[in-house]
């Protein structure tokens, strides 16, 4: 399947939860939209009692899908908007469910570090999806081969840590967390082949290797405030750092060129994780202008966005084709079967990432693409306030897949909204200022 796409026209989905914002009375409609929200339970999450999140609450404990099952990506991201949304303490209550279930891998990691040609078998890895309710391995071959998954805990952790003394690491947290510097030293994270946040073929992936940076710089910004276990301390965390940033430095704006080029998760290295930002290490305004042009000018659809040009997850009339035990199914060792379902255009567009640009923007002070990546993340909204994974193409109508809603969608949906308002306030906190 070659990047380059020809677009198929479609149709936006049917009807809108709310209406569009404009930049003159935002203010108030965001009032309007977040009382909806509120009643609707559009942004409504619920962790189960180990402060772990399923994927997807619409799943039951039996659904072929496998969404009731928890991911470490999207509880870290889950925690990461709590966090951002002013509740501290839940985004550390998951964190320590997340704990939990990594102790059962940390004697994946040390014996990797011991022989590091164990990782080659990815399910000897550590797991990165898991069983949400007793937050064990699940049964099973997966792509575990993962490396930002694992960094985006790591990196939260040890944020929430410095942000606060109340949640400093204690001492079995610590024992687990500095196996990690020295476990992505063994595999040589910054060329290992991975697959990525999508879990599909293995390749050196840039948003991979910038989630490890970032967790490696939060454990170098702590270096100085704890003492470092025999593993950390036999682990020059610079040079670590350095061979990602060449890596980077190497591969953007591109995810993993020459087969991968443009890929919405790039984004995360903008936000959450400010790899590419003014305050991060690569301080370059045009290679995050690359970034976000490269993303519209490919990716961006009339519904959402697309992962990659290529996509075949979801593709148009997925169900037709694969029965329900196979449509999240593993496809990293088969992507090419699954591939030549696609027809050019009609990968599905997804919910996460206007929520996600419109943070962005609104970062950049750029209040009318924040505003306009907003609009386009709630037009996603079910009529019933469903905050969808996807759409698809399904008899040539955008519909919402099955996992609605999606906690990950919710989570961006969130902090975007979030965000939006605190703009608002510092706006009219300048204005004020002004008029002294």
């Amino acid at each position: 399947m070659t990047e380059h796409s020809t677009r198929k026209p479609s149709s936006r989905p049917p009807g809108r939860f709310f209406p569009p914002l404009t930049e003159s009375n935002y203010g108030n409609q965001l009032k309007a939209l977040r009382k909806k929200a509120e009643d609707w339970g559009t942004l409504t999450i619920q962790p189960n009692k180990n402060g772990v999140y399923s994927a997807s609450a619409s799943q039951t404990v039996e659904s072929p899908t496998g969404y009731q099952d928890a991911w470490l990506r999207d509880n870290a991201m889950i925690a990461f908007s709590r966090w951002q949304c002013g509740d501290p303490e839940s985004a550390l209550k998951t964190l320590a469910g997340l704990t939990t279930f990594l102790k059962t891998q940390a004697h994946k990691m040390v014996a990797i570090i011991d022989r590091p040609e164990l990782s080659q078998d990815v399910q000897k890895r550590p797991h990165v999806r898991f069983n949400s309710r007793n937050l064990k391995e699940l049964h099973g071959d997966w792509a575990h081969a993962q490396n930002d998954a694992l960094a985006y805990v790591v990196w939260l952790r040890l944020r929430l840590a410095a942000s606060n003394p109340e949640f400093q690491l204690s001492e079995d947290e610590r024992d687990l967390y500095n196996l990690f510097p020295a476990y992505f030293q063994a595999i040589r994270y910054w060329e290992d082949l991975d697959s990525g946040a999508w879990e599909e073929s293995r390749k050196v992936n840039c948003s991979s290797v910038g989630a490890v940076v970032a967790a490696l710089l939060e454990f170098q910004e702590l270096e100085d405030d704890r003492k470092r276990r025999a593993h950390v301390e036999a682990t020059d965390l610079q040079t670590l750092i350095d061979h990602g940033l060449r890596t980077l430095r190497k591969q953007l704006p591109f995810e993993a060129p020459p087969n991968r080029r443009t890929d919405a998760a790039l984004l995360f290295l903008i936000y959450p994780m400010k790899v590419v930002s003014p305050s991060g290490p690569i301080n370059d305004p045009q290679m995050q202008n690359w970034i976000l042009s490269l993303i519209r000018a490919r990716l961006v659809g009339s519904v959402g966005i697309r992962r990659y040009i290529g996509d075949s997850y979801y593709c148009q009339d997925y169900d037709k084709w694969l029965p329900a035990d196979m449509r999240a199914g593993d496809f990293s060792a088969r992507t090419e079967l699954r591939d030549e379902l696609l027809q050019p255009g009609c990968e599905a567009q997804w919910c996460l990432f206007d929520p996600l640009l419109s943070v962005i923007y609104g970062e950049r002070r750029q209040l009318a693409e924040q505003i306009e990546f907003l609009n386009r993340a709630i037009g996603q909204i079910t009529n019933s306030g469903g905050c969808p994974e996807l759409y698809y193409l399904r008899d040539g109508r955008f519909i919402p897949n099955e996992h609605t809603p999606l906690a990950w969608t919710q989570a961006n949906l969130a902090i975007a909204i979030h965000a939006l308002w605190q703009s608002k306030d510092e706006s009219a906190s300048m204005r004020a200022k002004r008029k002294r």
